[in-house]
């Protein structure tokens, strides 16, 4: 495929470039790095002229009846070995106008993308750890060229991939009346949902809230103390609470078999929407969440230990009038902020009381919190974090599918011609060259091997060796 120039011209690019840096480094640092950036600039020249000589073997394959070539247009690339741009051909259709590169469409390459689909994988995975500009700077040692805007937009482009994802399965289950028809069995199904307030850029509101939800069939042991979530699906989005059940709904139904779940345990913390999942799911029963309950407890009752006592005892044998009764004592002795913050607490148990005596024992839920810190908050919710309706609808599904374990699945990995490429890239001149062959072509297409200057160490120690290459696989 390549034309033996062009590898005689990249061995001696890094013959003469590892030299120079050889002499030049004053330390390791300088060694490696300079070694680092040599062979992505090589690798780089090697792969622009791969391109353009499968280019020029399109041009001269192609049907000339219907395509003319309108010229050529470069194309700048950030890859896993650096910045580099290349050349190819534009042709136009005879009969109808459509133009097109043909070797941007072998290659599956997308017309607007600027970064290779395994640098992308890297960028998004780094993004979720850290801010975009953080991430560039990180990548930048690695892979110059790559810039915090690059990032964004690989994130954006795989964000919306994902709601599309999600809406397409969405209006399968509620406008098509498509029934999902997932293939795990589980008998019981635990749903927790809670939301993650963040704050806003370039919006109405100066805070919004994502909704996070996760969906497994129990609690596993995988230590003395501790225990992992069975067959773990986390849903996320910042949308309306109504759309987000929707996908919940669609997801769930699409990994397990609904109809041979025999209960559904939905976990809330008092918030109206979680409890809108009840309409959802067949024989589903709602929980509060017993982080939220201990929560409300703890910032009404701290300075009251004796009240607290018997609140959570009543709370505990299910007794309702105890709980209120105790409650209403505690109200008329209290003042001020205290005062308030008991009638509010009053008030949040009578609302959740169905979700309360609903939690006894080993059904008790409580996975959501720490799955919300791990999951979305500690990228989203960091000092200086702000992040536009969208951006931050797109960010928390990537933060989603990373918990999933899916995210790999979606970063958009460019679909090869791969029969069209082998073809292109095979030999035309219908002869197979042996070692021998290339041999005398280099000694005679290279005089300089047998000339004065033989014995100079870049033609001794780099040409002469490529004249003994066994087998080496060219095209002369």
């Amino acid at each position: 495929m390549l034309d033996i120039r062009h590898i005689v011209g990249a061995i001696l690019l890094f013959a003469n470039g590892l030299i120079k840096i050889i002499k030049e480094s004053k330390d390791f640092y300088e060694l490696e790095e300079g070694i680092h950036e040599l062979t992505q600039r090589i690798s780089n020249q090697i792969f622009a002229w791969a391109l353009e000589e499968i280019d020029t073997r399109l041009m001269k394959e192609r049907d000339r009846n219907i395509w003319e070539v309108v010229g050529f247009r470069a194309k700048q690339v950030v890859s896993t070995f650096g910045e580099f741009i290349y050349r190819r051909r534009l042709y136009r259709n005879k009969q109808t106008g459509e133009t097109k590169f043909l070797l941007d469409e072998l290659l599956g390459w997308p017309s607007r993308s600027q970064i290779t689909p395994r640098l992308r994988e890297i960028a998004v995975k780094l993004s979720t750890e850290m801010p975009f500009r953080r991430a560039a700077e990180i990548l930048s040692y690695l892979f110059p060229g790559i810039s915090p805007m690059t990032i964004w937009k690989a994130v954006q482009e795989l964000g919306e991939i994902l709601k599309q994802d999600s809406e397409e399965r969405r209006k399968e289950v509620f406008e098509y009346g498509e029934v999902p028809k997932g293939e795990k069995v589980t008998k019981r199904l635990y749903i927790e949902s809670d939301g993650v307030i963040i704050r806003l850029q370039r919006a109405d509101k100066k805070r919004g809230e994502i909704k996070h939800l996760i969906a497994y069939e129990g609690k596993e042991k995988i230590d003395k103390e501790r225990y992992r979530l069975k067959n773990k699906l986390v849903v996320s989005g910042l949308g309306n609470s109504e759309e987000i059940w929707e996908e919940t709904y669609a997801k769930v139904g699409c990994k397990w078999d609904i109809e041979g779940v025999e209960k559904v345990y939905i976990g809330g913390d008092g918030a109206e929407w979680p409890k809108e999942g009840l309409e959802y799911f067949p024989a589903a029963e709602y929980r509060l969440d017993p982080y939220h309950l201990n929560r409300q407890l703890t910032e009404a009752l701290w300075y009251d230990e004796e009240t607290y006592d018997k609140v959570r005892e009543a709370i505990y044998q299910g007794d309702l009038q105890k709980t209120e009764g105790t409650l209403r004592e505690a109200i008329k002795r209290a003042k001020g902020e205290r005062k308030k913050k008991l009638t509010k607490l009053l008030k949040y148990l009578l609302d959740n009381w169905g979700g309360i005596v609903n939690s006894p024992g080993t059904e008790r839920l409580g996975a959501i919190e720490g799955q919300i810190q791990h999951n979305i908050a500690r990228r989203m919710k960091r000092l200086g974090c702000r992040w536009t309706i969208e951006g931050g609808d797109r960010m928390s599904r990537i933060l989603a599918e990373k918990a999933n374990g899916e995210l790999e699945n979606y970063t958009m990995r460019w679909p090869l011609k791969q029969e069209k490429l082998k073809e292109v890239v095979q030999s035309k001149t219908g002869k197979d060259y042996k070692a021998e062959d290339i041999e005398k072509w280099l000694k005679v297409s290279l005089p300089i091997l047998e000339g004065p200057f033989a014995g100079r160490p870049w033609i001794k120690y780099v040409l002469k060796e490529i004249t003994r290459a066994n087998g080496l696989a060219v095209s002369v």
